[in-house]
């Protein structure tokens, strides 16, 4: 498939400017990192099929797939969690092996998005009813792997927490949205290891720009030694755990919240 129908079946965030092709090497090379992180207990014809659909099938055939394994007992919380991420995973490794081109991995790796988007509405609808901590999971402009803190905001809408999930915004749009809202949390998702040293200038943004003092916590395929972690970036925590996330920032969820001053 040519290159310019990839980038038009990319998400629209991704569209930065930079060659399409170092795009999604740069995306894809996160997803083939992750080839040592099997996920075991998983259905293997549901997977084959999953990778199949996103592939060559259309939208209703992603949606009847999604029917299918929800007859089969499965519930959302594991499309979400396991089998979207494992498919993704599993493109990774296809794409360094050569037995998947960077066009097929690329759109493949979109649908899952919307996949794991459609998932998760009512995750997003109950939210909007109100109540609960309110967190931004950001993701750096410079950063094309977003699966993973797409995935973080299921996990958190399902404690409870009202998340809003910010993909690739320009810094003076970051600004803008810490200092018009009130959050409770900030979370930042790094993919990539050469970028961590760099998201101190991000924890900088997001602190300089909040009305109040907000605990930043970072977290990503890229996370070192918690304690390397925040030494290198000035983050108040770091942590893969979206449960030990909320703790560390004292929003407790279903009763003894902490309330922190300043929180929304």
């Amino acid at each position: 498939m040519p290159e310019d129908q990839a980038r038009r079946a990319m998400p629209e965030w991704q569209d930065t400017g930079a060659p399409v092709s170092s795009l999604a090497s740069r995306a894809l090379s996160v997803l083939a990192a992750r080839r040592g992180a099997r996920v075991t207990g998983l259905s293997e014809p549901f997977l084959a099929e999953l990778e199949e659909t996103v592939r060559h099938g259309g939208v209703d055939d992603r949606r009847r797939l999604i029917d299918r394994m929800r007859a089969a007992r499965l519930d959302d919380v594991a499309l979400a969690d396991h089998y979207i991420p494992e498919a993704a995973r599993r493109m990774g490794a296809a794409w360094c092996e050569d037995s998947m081109s960077f066009a097929e991995v690329t759109i493949g790796s979109a649908r899952l998005q919307g996949m794991l988007r459609e998932i998760g509405e009512s995750w997003a609808t109950a939210r909007r009813a109100g109540g609960g901590p309110s967190v931004a999971v950001i993701v750096p402009a410079d950063e094309y792997h977003t699966l993973g803190a797409m995935v973080l905001t299921g996990q958190l809408r399902r404690r409870g927490v009202s998340v809003r999930l910010v993909l690739g915004r320009p810094e003076p749009e970051l600004r803008a949205m810490v200092a018009s809202l009130h959050f409770d949390a900030i979370f930042l998702s790094i993919s990539h290891t050469e970028k961590v040293a760099q998201a101190s200038a991000m924890v900088d943004t997001v602190r300089s720009a909040a009305r109040s003092s907000i605990p930043v916590v970072i977290g990503g395929v890229a996370m070192k030694d918690d304690s390397e972690t925040m030494a290198l970036t000035g983050a108040d925590h770091a942590t893969n755990d979206p449960d030990e996330a909320l703790c560390r920032c004292g929003l407790v969820i279903g009763g003894a919240r902490q309330t922190r001053s300043g929180g929304g």
